[in-house]
């Protein structure tokens, strides 16, 4: 059976109008997706979570079904979703990411570490922290998107009316278990990305980093709350952990037999290294 996400919310929040998921009850679990992906990627670890906590995932601003952001860098998307929890009174959460979710949750944690209870960031290239040597052209089959997507138009020009081969191509070539993302999983993503407007806010993403990361190394401190660092054996490993030392001491996992789509590869293992970062 195809694994579903429960029904759709909407919010807005100044003047982006979010799109979010929740399912159970008890402490919450804030998950924040990647590229070129939406919440959907949770759809495997949700129920399991949701046994013992409420568990909400966003669309980031701009992506899936939430509205356009008046900016993409990841300090002011970061104040969105600091609002999005000051309005549902959620109070604190165990902020959990992937891939650009994580970027924007790094920045949460460096400006609104006191809307947090744990972060558990997984395989993901964070601005201003990531090393120097991820970026190495040796590198460049992981890593290429991000300078073709911070390129100005020519993106969207490209891979307009190309959106599924040019998708798939991550699913296949950035996966260890190629079985996780079937065809149906594809279409979800393939129609969320459609079209020059979707595809250019998520390139938006990539056309910030270098803002993302200037702004993360001004706000660059020490983390107080507990910190999780979740790898992919054939995709970052441990190079998500190195990063993060410049802000905390995280704790390190490089979950086996797992490329980059970690929730959707190794869902079992997400879910157990998530439970053990919340303490549940």
């Amino acid at each position: 059976m195809q694994a579903q996400m429960p029904d759709a919310k909407f919010i807005q929040i100044e003047s982006t109008k979010l799109c979010y998921y929740e399912q159970g009850q008890g402490d919450v679990i804030l998950l924040l997706h990647g590229w070129p992906q939406t919440s959907y990627v949770w759809r495997k670890v949700m129920p399991a979570l949701a046994k013992k906590n409420r568990v909400i995932a966003v669309d980031l601003p701009g992506l899936g079904n939430s509205g356009a952001a008046e900016s993409y860098d990841t300090r002011t998307v970061a104040a969105i979703i600091s609002k999005f929890i000051t309005t549902l009174k959620i109070g604190k959460v165990h902020l959990v990411s992937h891939d650009v979710g994580s970027w924007v949750a790094v920045s949460f944690a460096l400006d609104h570490e006191a809307q947090l209870n744990t972060l558990t960031v997984i395989d993901a290239a964070i601005p201003g922290f990531i090393a120097d040597g991820v970026f190495k052209p040796e590198n460049a089959k992981k890593i290429w998107q991000f300078y073709f997507h911070a390129v100005a138009d020519i993106p969207e020009w490209l891979v307009e009316g190309r959106e599924e081969a040019y998708l798939s191509w991550y699913f296949s070539n950035k996966s260890f278990v190629k079985a996780a993302i079937n065809e149906d999983d594809r279409n979800v993503y393939v129609k969320a990305y459609t079209g020059k407007e979707r595809l250019g806010r998520g390139f938006a993403y990539y056309r910030a980093f270098s803002l993302s990361a200037e702004n993360n190394r001004k706000a660059q401190r020490r983390l107080s709350v507990p910190v999780w660092a979740i790898g992919g054996q054939y995709a970052l490993g441990e190079q998500i952990g190195n990063a993060l030392k410049a802000i905390a001491d995280p704790t390190v996992v490089v979950i086996k037999d797992c490329g980059h789509y970690v929730p959707e590869e190794q869902p079992e293992e997400t879910v157990k290294y998530i439970s053990a970062a919340i303490g549940g």
